[in-house]
């Protein structure tokens, strides 16, 4: 490879993840309680408007923050997304070895607030009432990493030297064409990526792309040039090994860990080497590439720790649907309709809009007059507020479900009940099928 003089390369290093446990406190059960009474009451408000919901629609609130519903993971947890983190939580009778909240840091968190702000804002904030007095908090896994200035294009496998025995066995990359996007080394629970953070960042929300290109401007590095991330991702099991147990522990060592992972792993220049010597014992005697000498020495992540917001100047960081989010899925549709040869009009939207802030308002209405009387809304109630062409909807599936029961069943009899209720408002309206 070209020599280059690498002493002036711009860089930025820092954490680019943090994942620890929550140790959950005596009151966690009520905390956990509240969260599945939210998640069904929002359920039951997306059926009284006869509307079909995913996960991701269901949005809770603790303690004044708001976090979108994604659904149980296959470990057992009820998880959360935030434009800032992801936690879960989980039934503390179920896998009683495990604690029972599990928190992720992601990027736009991370540099928007600064890593020790985001800590303490959830920490401190959402799970607020759930944890124990003892502020116990173990690192699961920790992302140190370093910006730089400068292409790894050229990389190849036989420049890794690495101390791990199975790491031969596992050196990887992914190319568009003829440009390397990631280069990765080992796997779980140690690993190294070198990537291209400009081109994975292409992908990412405007958002991120727009929060990320600032960062590199601030710490010097120029957007219109390549930009690579070298990073070191270690979990719970390696960090134990060198008695990096919480998250405090892993912030305050996080130097000493990026530098031993470039000790673990080499990449050498083997511009020097013959062929025979590429596959020999004398390989390890190859110098450092002068840019892996460069990123060993020069990892230092000061100024990057000292990034913080004061908890006061945090306001309520809610996540909320916006029209920025409705805009794809609103697309869609308009697309399906013009493949099929209709062409929507702005009179269209203008009278499908009102339509719906009018059903809006009425359903929302009658729901705070059933609260304020402490009723509970029966089913013919509840089929008043129905639009004519969801009850139709509603009659449909029912009358399916009817087909697939026996008539003995204790199921048929309360479907039949509420298929019987449905086609009554529906006589009671005058509601002609053929219409919709």
């Amino acid at each position: 490879m070209k020599n280059i003089n690498i002493k002036n390369t711009p860089f930025v290093s820092g954490i680019d993840a943090l994942y620890y446990f929550a140790q959950s406190g005596r009151l966690y059960d009520d905390f956990f309680e509240n969260i599945l009474e939210q998640i069904e009451d929002k359920k039951q408000e997306f059926r009284a408007f006869n509307y079909a919901y995913n996960d991701n629609d269901i949005i809770i609130t603790l303690n004044n923050i708001d976090i979108k519903y994604s659904g149980m993971g296959r470990d057992g947890f009820l998880w959360f997304n935030h434009e800032f983190f992801r936690v879960g939580f989980k039934d503390s009778e179920k896998s009683p070895n495990i604690h029972n909240i599990r928190v992720q840091l992601n990027a736009v968190g991370i540099y928007t607030l600064g890593i020790k702000s985001l800590v303490a804002y959830i920490n401190t904030q959402l799970l607020k009432g759930s944890l124990s007095s003892a502020n116990y908090f173990p690192v699961t896994r920790i992302d140190v990493n370093m910006f730089i200035q400068h292409n790894f294009n050229y990389l190849c496998k036989e420049m890794i030297l690495s101390k791990k025995k199975n790491h031969s066995a596992n050196i990887g990359e992914r190319s568009t064409g003829y440009e390397l996007e990631t280069y990765y080394v080992g796997k779980k629970p140690f690993l190294l990526r070198i990537y291209n953070k400009l081109k994975e960042l292409e992908g990412a929300s405007d958002i991120k792309r727009e929060l990320m290109h600032n960062y590199f401007g601030i710490n010097g590095l120029d957007v219109q040039k390549d930009i690579f991330n070298v990073e070191f991702e270690y979990h719970r099991e390696v960090l134990k090994q060198y008695d990096i147990d919480t998250v405090e522990d892993a912030l305050s060592r996080a130097q000493s860990l990026f530098e031993l992972g470039c000790d673990l792993v080499k990449i050498i220049d083997i511009s020097s080497l013959t062929a025979e010597q590429l596959n020999s014992p004398n390989k390890r005697r190859a110098p450092l590439l002068p840019i892996w000498e460069f990123i060993a020495t020069h990892y230092d992540n000061k100024d990057f720790m000292q990034i913080t917001t004061p908890l006061e100047k945090i306001e309520k960081i809610s996540y909320r649907y916006s029209l920025e989010d409705a805009r794809k899925p609103i697309k869609r549709q308009i697309t399906r309709l013009l493949l099929h040869g209709n062409s929507p009009t702005i009179f269209y939207f203008y009278e499908l809009l009102q339509k719906s802030k009018d059903d809006f308002e009425q359903r929302h209405d009658y729901k705070v007059l059933q609260r304020e009387n402490n009723r509970e809304p029966s089913i013919t109630d509840e089929l008043i507020n129905y639009s004519n062409e969801g009850l139709l909807n509603y009659e449909a599936r029912l009358y399916n479900d009817l087909q697939t029961l026996p008539m003995d069943n204790q199921t048929y009899k309360d479907f039949n009940e509420l298929h019987q209720a449905v086609e009554k408002e529906i006589s009671r309206r005058g509601i002609d099928d053929d219409l919709f």
